[in-house]
């Protein structure tokens, strides 16, 4: 098997979402042992949003259960939408696939401005019409190479709060796109960091191929 690691590795003053804590690593050798002091976001990263990331009312990463974070994924390449958003039209051509997934992963093309401006700007998102369309095939995962499923400058946030709220899981930050099938599911293990009444947590996130 061939296994793709998805995650970004969480360093000192990393690139996250506007006004969120940047990553702080303080590094201790004593005894002769080395340590570290490590701060950052719930949200730093390649991370996972809980739906309780819109309201407390909702279930937190560590009260799911553990196949909440294993699956079948299929990957649809989106970098056509940049400017325009992703449609249902966008989406039904893969509709067979999709049924038969549990995560879909929207490649933009954005993972390689990661730690530019450009990063934060411009990026293809679901309309709303195809979040409640991609539910509808009993999907319960979403994860993209962007740093939101929404755009930044976005108030309202209704990609987050419709996949959320349908108890889905969102994974932002991806990277190595690239390199995975299109067309062919394939298997995913998204494992967010076991943090308490996690609203979010930076996730290891790893595409497992068949040879």
């Amino acid at each position: 098997m061939k296994i793709i690691d998805l995650s970004r590795t969480i360093t000192p003053g990393m690139q996250c979402f506007p006004g969120d804590m940047t990553p702080k690593i303080e590094r201790l050798e004593a005894g002769g042992f080395r340590t570290a002091n490590v701060s950052f976001c719930s949200h730093a990263g390649t991370h996972i949003d809980a739906p309780a990331h819109i309201t407390s009312e909702r279930a937190t990463l560590d009260a799911m259960p553990p196949e909440t974070f294993w699956g079948l994924a299929l990957l649809i390449d989106a970098r056509g939408a940049a400017g325009r958003g992703i449609e249902i039209s966008g989406l039904a051509p893969h509709a067979e696939k999709l049924a038969e997934a549990d995560f879909l992963l929207l490649r933009t093309g954005w993972e390689d401005k990661f730690g530019t401006a450009e990063y934060l700007t411009g990026f293809p998102t679901l309309s709303r019409e195809a979040a409640e369309y991609a539910l509808s095939l009993g999907l319960r995962g979403f994860g993209f190479d962007a740093i939101s499923a929404d755009r930044v400058e976005s108030e309202e946030c209704p990609i987050h709060r419709t996949l959320l709220g349908a108890g889905a899981l969102i994974i932002e930050n991806l990277r190595g796109m690239k390199e995975l099938p299109e067309g062919e599911t394939f298997l995913l293990a998204a494992l967010p960091m076991p943090l308490a009444q996690a609203d979010g947590a930076p996730a290891r996130v790893m595409a497992i191929l068949e040879n």
